[in-house]
């Protein structure tokens, strides 16, 4: 019999760390343990999850991010497959029987990942799949097996771990999660695993990802806000990836070209910022490591007056996915 080991790490979210706890708790499937790290938290979050506490295994820790708390709850687990979940978002009813069907189905991959959908604090929705150019992969089908997933990760960025079940002793063997990361980390992780073996792909809508008013920054928010730190992380990650022995030509150039458009994003965004001179270097980065006429002629605008140089990034500014 497979098992389940489901990681919630948790940060200052008693309103919400509930929710989560309970849709994988309603799930029609029994094979699987909940091991909820608590990071820190100086809020309710042990005595909203007191209800709980004979049905997951809580480890409290001192705070150390994300990445160190899903660390700790890995090496903490006992099943055969690791699931994910972020405390403020929702498996849907029927999550993880399908992920059980789909390995009983198809038992080669060392990945299974469905779609999901974005909800805002606004009520507005956003697939998954569809918001980074994916569900055209799937054409009429409702399923997809990818054997050398690595390009198609990278390619595409931004995969939602809540969506995701890897096989542990894969994941222990490509790598945990760099604790300093708080972005980016995610791909990270799963661009390692990706070179370990096949993926599947399910196009149907099985998670909730809620972006709500709260204190502490998600992804997205993070991005608005730190800019170039939050360029930089998927730099390292791509720069650390480019590194790696087994990727091939095709691989290579896919992570290149990945790693060339966040370095014109951090110099779009210091041009924004009025700093020139730090721009150019990026844009002579992007244009050394895939050279492109956009980045050229970012870089040859960064000698403009500040006002002309602006008009440049704003015709072509990228954005990360995610």
């Amino acid at each position: 019999m497979m098992t389940f080991s489901v990681i919630i790490p948790t940060f200052n979210r008693a309103r919400f760390i509930t929710e989560a706890v309970k849709s994988v708790l309603d799930q029609e499937c029994r094979e699987s343990e909940v091991i909820v790290i608590d990071d820190g938290s100086t809020d309710d979050t042990n005595a909203a999850l007191e209800p709980y506490m004979s049905r997951i295994r809580y480890l409290r820790q001192e705070n150390g991010g994300v990445s160190a708390a899903r660390n700790a709850g890995i090496q903490q687990a006992k099943g055969d497959w690791i699931a994910f979940l972020d405390s403020d978002d929702r498996w849907m009813r029927g999550y993880l029987s399908t992920q059980i069907e789909h390995i009983r189905r198809y038992p080669g991959p060392v990945a299974h990942i469905t779609n999901a959908v974005t909800i805002f604090s606004d009520g507005s929705r956003s697939d998954l799949f569809g918001e980074i150019g994916f569900l055209k992969k799937f054409g009429r089908k409702s399923f997809l097996m990818k054997d050398r997933p690595y390009g198609l990760i990278v390619g595409h960025s931004h995969f939602f771990l809540p969506s995701t079940v890897i096989r542990r002793d894969v994941l222990l063997r490509s790598g945990l999660f760099k604790q300093h990361l708080t972005i980016a980390e995610d791909l990270d992780v799963m661009a390692r695993v990706a070179l370990h073996g096949s993926f599947s792909f399910c196009k149907r809508v099985l998670v909730e990802v809620l972006r709500r008013q709260e204190s502490i920054d998600n992804l997205s928010l993070q991005r608005v806000k730190r800019g170039v730190y939050a360029y930089s992380a998927f730099g390292e990650v791509y720069t650390n990836l480019l590194r790696s022995p087994e990727l091939t030509l095709r691989e290579r150039l896919i992570t290149a070209s990945a790693l060339s458009r966040t370095w014109r994003a951090i110099g779009n965004t210091l041009i924004v910022k009025g700093e020139r001179s730090e721009a150019r270097k990026y844009f002579l980065k992007a244009f050394l490591l895939r050279p492109s006429l956009g980045s050229l002629m970012k870089y040859c605008a960064t000698f403009l007056p500040l006002k002309a140089s602006l008009l440049f990034v704003r015709k072509g500014r990228h954005i990360l996915p995610g």
